[in-house]
């Protein structure tokens, strides 16, 4: 309906836990890598817990996309405690019969099913979720399951994702021996206000959008009314682009977005955070966001009758010192805005441009982050000291991917023109030994990052001669 008009290939917001469109945020990131982490050091049970709508799913079909040819993946969904025993639902999950077979008859055949996974060089992963449904008998039936496993190798790795009753059951006293069991855990919390506004931009750019739909007023309204829950979000957001298609709107501003959710709140049943009867901006932050529109409505429409005013200078210097406080304070987006505001500035155009990639660096958006900084590095006045902080911030962004081999490089080069960073000698050596043990794994992308791991080492070397010379 709407995704013609604002130039979107795809529904940005549906409801479907879609790996292609997760947002790796401080919370997600931290969350797959413990996941990741769980699964290559073979712990016996995983558990993930987080409230509904939190992306549990999302990044569960993330990992599952990732182990490839290794591992055999049984998953039972919508667990309840009315399935009786598990051992016949378990067996079914990696397709073995259950006909006619007794739950003794069936734990035989699993265990041979294991024996044989594990001569096949192969591990077998069972998930379930929605955990918080099965009750502490069936996760005691878990518990014995795992005794198969005979302490010199675990064939049986089960994950269990769940909501946070889950964790209230884990913690029963009559629980502690399943609970001593479990290597990795992570509670996945909602997104916070600067991330709220990264994800829904994520969400628009990977569904084709050239821009940013959502100004930053309606991403902070979105945040008060949703909680930074994701699914909540994105319900919220679709409306939203509803409304501002009907409208004909440029962006969605914070009157499209209340709009919206004000009538969904008086005919649906959608559990908003903050009753939207109850929000409502100030007046410097309305017209502050009139501001932020402007850049997107056509030249006659924005200045109607200034066809010959010139703009108002701004120091700037000022200006990067106001994003500097503002980076300092946590609001990364509005730091950013400020930073690429001066990015064409001959004197502050190299640091401006890094650091808006910090800022970018903060919130997970890696693949923009590294952009920047390459267009930092490109920059005809960028002096020598600057491009070793900006091949610094670069690795430094490529190490937190998990991109150990195109850190390493540029570490490499860095200690072998000049040391400017203490740290540089000790990341080398554990990057170095990473490699060595077989361990690298590589990141999470989406399409973008992708291409930019891909090229980076390549455009690092590619750079003008002088980008090299040494600094001492």
């Amino acid at each position: 309906m709407y995704e013609a008009y604002y130039q979107l290939q795809a529904k940005p917001f549906t409801l479907l836990p879609d790996p292609g469109f997760l947002f790796l945020g401080t919370r997600h990131k931290m969350a797959l890598s413990l996941l990741e982490y769980g699964v290559v050091n073979r712990a016996a049970f995983i558990v993930i817990t987080g409230e509904p709508g939190t992306g549990k799913t999302t990044l569960l079909n993330r990992l599952l996309e990732q182990p490839g040819g290794q591992w055999t993946i049984g998953v039972l969904s919508n667990t309840h405690g009315g399935l009786g025993g598990l051992m016949p639902w378990i067996a079914a999950a990696f397709g073995l019969e259950v006909g006619g077979k007794s739950p003794v008859e069936l734990f035989h055949r699993f265990e041979r099913y294991l024996e044989r996974e594990q001569t096949a060089g192969r591990r077998v992963f069972l998930v379930l979720d929605e955990a918080q449904n099965l009750g502490s008998a069936m996760l005691e039936e878990l518990r014995l399951l795992s005794n198969l496993n005979d302490g010199r190798r675990c064939s049986l790795q089960i994950l269990l994702s769940g909501q946070p009753a889950l964790r209230g059951i884990l913690e029963q006293p009559a629980m502690e021996q399943f609970a001593q069991r479990i290597a990795v855990e992570y509670a996945l919390q909602p997104l916070g206000e600067d991330e709220v506004a990264a994800y829904i931009d994520h969400r628009i750019r990977v569904a084709g959008a050239p821009r940013s739909l959502f100004s930053t007023l309606a991403c902070r309204m979105i945040f008060i009314l949703t909680g930074g829950i994701p699914r909540l979000i994105n319900q919220l957001c679709d409306h939203a682009l509803v409304y501002g298609y009907a409208a004909q709107a440029t962006t969605i501003t914070a009157s499209v977005v209340l709009g919206a959710a004000r009538e969904r709140a008086r005919q649906g049943c959608l559990p908003f955070r903050a009753a939207p009867d109850g929000v409502e901006p100030t007046p410097q932050e309305r017209e502050a966001e009139a501001a932020e529109a402007m850049k997107f409505l056509p030249v006659s429409r924005a200045h109607p009758t200034q066809t010959d005013a010139k703009p108002a200078y701004v120091d700037p210097s000022t200006l990067y010192r106001e994003g500097l406080a503002l980076r300092q304070a946590g609001e990364f987006m509005r730091a950013a805005g400020l930073f690429e505001h001066i990015a064409g500035n001959s004197v502050l155009g190299a640091k401006a441009l890094a650091q808006k990639g910090l800022c970018l660096k903060s919130i997970g958006r890696y693949d923009e982050a590294l952009a920047t900084f390459r267009r930092a590095l490109e920059l005809p006045a960028t002096g020598a000291q600057d491009v070793v902080s900006l091949r610094y911030l670069c690795a430094r962004t490529l190490e937190a991917m998990g991109n150990s081999e195109a850190a390493l490089e540029i570490y490499q080069h860095l200690r072998s023109h000049g040391p400017q960073y203490r740290d540089v000698a000790t990341r080398m050596d554990r990057l170095a030994h990473v490699r060595s043990n077989g361990a690298r794994r590589k990141a999470p992308a989406t399409t973008t990052v992708g291409s930019i791991l891909q090229s980076c080492s390549e455009w690092l070397r590619d750079l003008h001669p002088r980008r090299f010379i040494s600094l001492k």
